[in-house]
């Protein structure tokens, strides 16, 4: 055994020789070939002086000697001096392909550049020469290490290796967890291999520790995973575990029912099984995209429609993401709001709409208005102010008044495109805003207006029939040329309007500044 050993240590300590060997040779070769080049250059930009002169002077006689002067060199195999325009000098078998060029300055400009030195290494002597260096270097060196190596793993076996050998063949036979320790020989009681003794039967304490403590807690990690299993699966809250790729690992009994109640597979990839089915799936791709980059949690709402009913449902979704194992997971939280977002619709509707006419009302105007005006988009705004209507509220009652509002209200409606905007702005005030410049189609449907507005109102009082007649004076200003703002471009509709009411009444005009 003893000899086998010796012989294993021979054997490496021969091969790390030579292996330690063949990697200084490649090294020394290495650095002379980098020295070669290194020298190559200085004997270039030692001449680069003399060489400048010649290639500014164009003298190729000067040219010759230095290149003369660089072709002696045994490094050097051939040499060309060149200018900007022609070759001065070079020597036998200059082979441009192979040389190595280094540039001429100009001997009284040092930014201008006036030519070129092209100098052909001789590879095969460099390299010969290199090979000797390393071999001779390499000699040396295993003359050196060699017999160190031998002694060195001498020691190494008999200090380290036998004592380490028969503490690992104890090791090798005992079962971690169990309560058997190895036994340290008397003569290594206080030195390091006993001191590794020691180490290793307090790490043999630490494990059967550490065995026990493991049985435990696993006991009681399946004991908790059952519990959380429990609450998951029971939980009211729509719930669904994803793994970072889109594969669905767990789905709570809540999120099966709102899922199948959408006609929706729980099982299939995520969020692919929603968003086929979502009214904006890019951004519910980017949405889950977003949070799984940048591992945060995430909350948005999202409109589907239900491939079962066809209506339209709306989700909450919030995403958090968890570690586990080196792999990264993401729930999915999901409510239901549709009730929410329905009632918040019809509140929206209402704040915007006015009571009487089912018009906008000033409030819905202004926000359609100034969004118009946001996305830069030209129109035409038409301020009416009834004529006349104030004595139909003092003679016949505001009840009156308010079916001649509801009449004007349905009369003008029905002129004014769906694209386009009628708004009771407050009192016996309308605005109609129009995406139109032209000045004709402008004219045409103010005309309309007031042949609508002119339409007499039926109300019954006392039994009898009343006609009801109002005018209307209708001032026009148009966005952005009259103003950039909304506020100032209603002004300069009620400009031009005062101005035809206080002149002829039921007619319209434009604002002139």
């Amino acid at each position: 055994m003893i000899i086998r050993l010796m012989l294993i240590l021979s054997f490496s300590t021969c091969l790390f020789s030579a292996v330690y060997a063949h990697i200084y040779y490649n090294y020394i070769f290495d650095t002379e070939l980098e020295h070669s080049d290194e020298t190559i250059m200085q004997i270039s930009q030692t001449i680069s002086s003399t060489a400048s002169i010649a290639a500014y002077l164009e003298d190729k006689d000067l040219a010759n000697e230095v290149v003369n002067g660089l072709v002696s060199n045994d490094i050097i195999q051939s040499a060309a001096l060149t200018n900007q325009h022609t070759i001065l000098a070079k020597s036998i078998l200059f082979s441009e392909r192979e040389a190595r060029t280094f540039n001429l300055p100009n001997p009284f400009i040092l930014q201008e550049n006036i030519g070129f030195i092209h100098v052909v290494p001789n590879t095969q002597y460099i390299r010969q020469n290199a090979r000797d260096i390393a071999f001779s270097s390499v000699q040396t060196l295993l003359v050196v290490i060699v017999p160190m190596l031998i002694i060195f793993a001498g020691l190494s076996y008999i200090l380290i290796s036998r004592p380490l050998g028969h503490l690992s063949q104890q090791l090798t036979n005992i079962i971690p967890g169990s309560a058997h320790r190895i036994e340290i020989d008397t003569a290594h009681e206080h030195t390091e291999i006993g001191k590794i003794g020691k180490g290793i039967n307090a790490m043999l304490s630490n494990t059967e520790m550490l065995f026990e403590q493991e049985r435990s807690l696993r006991l009681e990690i399946e004991h908790l995973e059952k519990r959380f299993r429990l609450m998951f699966e029971r939980s009211s809250s729509p719930t669904l575990l994803v793994r970072e790729h889109g594969e669905v690992s767990l789905v709570n009994d809540a999120a099966k029912d709102l899922l199948a109640g959408m006609g929706v597979d729980c099982q299939e990839r995520f969020p692919d099984n929603l968003g086929q089915y979502c009214k904006t799936p890019d951004i519910l791709y980017t949405f889950t995209e977003n949070s799984i980059k940048q591992k945060q949690v995430m909350q948005s709402e999202f409109e589907f429609t239900s491939p079962l009913t066809l209506s339209s449902v709306w989700l909450s979704m919030i995403i958090l993401n968890t570690e586990s194992d080196g792999q990264w997971y993401f729930q999915v939280f999901l409510a239901d709001i549709t009730s929410r977002k329905t009632m918040l619709n019809q509140l929206s509707h209402r704040a915007q709409r006015d009571s009487l006419t089912s018009l906008y009302n000033r409030y819905g105007a202004e926000l359609t208005l100034l969004g118009w005006i946001d996305s830069d988009i030209p129109f035409s705004l038409l301020l009416l102010d009834l004529d006349e209507f104030k004595p139909i509220n003092d003679i016949y009652g505001h009840n009156a008044g308010d079916e001649v509002l509801k009449n004007i209200a349905k009369n003008i409606s029905h002129i004014i495109s769906s694209n386009d905007l009628v708004c009771r702005w407050g009192g016996d005030e309308f605005v109609i805003a129009i995406k139109e410049f032209n000045k004709h189609k402008i004219n045409n449907i103010a005309q309309q207006l007031l042949e609508a507005v002119n339409i007499p109102t039926h109300y019954e009082r006392n039994g009898h029939q009343i006609e009801l007649r109002v005018g209307v004076s209708i001032g026009i200003a148009h966005y952005p040329t009259h103003a950039d703002n909304l506020k100032s471009l209603v002004e300069c509709a009620d400009v031009a309007m005062y101005s035809i009411k206080k002149t002829s009444k039921n007619h319209y005009t434009y604002y002139s500044a």
